[in-house]
């Protein structure tokens, strides 16, 4: 596929691959323009799918420059080169996530909520992490609940239907690199701790991961009343009524969740899934046709001949 640079939709793409690609993890250079068209209630209209999903955004800078610490410090460490490259794979995957994330938050701001409010819970949190194993145990978490909502996203691309089109591309394209690297960060963990008893391992994952939910459940709800605050949304019992709803019901993003999230306290637990490889071609396949689509459709018209 030919890699335009722009077009006037304001985005441009490198490494789009065709859905037969064999690699196991593609950095894929693309800008979805959203910066320069910032649009509020972009998922059907509706503040609660929209807000909860913009509140992921405002994790994710913070949280992706520290994945890449967490396991860079690692690198040099491994006895095994093939896990050592899979980390770089993973290191330009989340830079990329990081540059349109941090693009993503500034349109926040343009639209008038208080990002810098909302990020700092998150850097406070994330900054005060010094010991490289439990970082690396809370990335394992981290990486396992950003897994898991890319596997329903996948599942289910009917929930970003109604989504405003850059908005749709860009969470697709999360989805998809983040199903590809989904395995990398528990795999150095289980090669940062060979001394580690099968128990001692266990026990610090999950624990990483009970600290890990809870701060992400009290920081999502915080920031919930400050998109609603900047909305002019009261948050009175109808708001969170209708929360419980979008998270239960319809469309049920939780309850779909839910069961991926908790597999995690298997002591056998395993990142990989038996339907990823269908998941993954399915993902780059869509990938590839929007973008195809979207590269024919900026084409300049060719004159019709005489």
């Amino acid at each position: 596929m030919a890699e335009p640079q722009a077009n006037g939709h304001g985005a441009h793409w490198k490494g789009v691959a065709p859905a037969n690609d064999d690699e196991d993890i593609i950095p894929r250079d693309i800008r979805f323009g959203i910066l320069e068209n910032p649009t509020r209630h972009w998922l059907d209209g509706d503040f609660h799918k929209t807000a909860l999903i913009n509140g992921l955004s405002i994790f994710l800078p913070e949280g992706e420059r520290y994945f890449i610490r967490a396991l860079k410090y690692y690198a040099p460490r491994l006895a095994d080169r093939q896990l050592a490259a899979e980390i770089n794979g993973y290191a330009v995957q989340e830079a990329f996530h990081t540059r349109e994330h941090e693009e993503y938050n500034q349109a926040l701001g343009k639209l008038g909520y208080d990002v810098e409010a909302m990020e700092e819970p998150v850097r406070e949190t994330l900054r005060s992490d010094k010991i490289p194993i439990f970082r690396l145990a809370v990335t394992c978490a981290i990486e396992h609940l950003t897994a898991t909502l890319s596997t329903v996203t996948l599942r289910n691309p009917q929930f970003l239907e109604n989504a405003a089109p850059a908005y749709r591309r860009l969470w697709m394209w999360h989805a998809l690199e983040e199903l590809e690297h989904k395995a990398v960060a528990l795999h150095v963990f289980k090669a940062a701790t060979p001394k580690y008893s099968g128990f001692k391992r266990y026990m610090l994952r999950t624990m990483a991961f009970n600290a890990v939910a809870w701060t992400f459940l009290v920081i999502t709800l915080r920031n919930l009343t400050l998109f609603a605050k900047a909305d002019g949304i009261k948050t009175g019992p109808r708001f969170w009524a209708r929360l419980f709803w979008v998270l239960f019901f319809a469309p049920g993003y939780w309850r779909k969740c839910a069961p991926l999230v908790l597999k995690y306290y298997l002591p056998g637990f395993s990142p990989l899934n038996k339907d990823d490889h269908d998941l993954i071609r399915k993902g780059r396949d869509w990938l590839y046709r929007e973008f195809t689509a979207l590269e024919a459709a900026s084409a300049p018209a060719v004159p019709a001949a005489e």
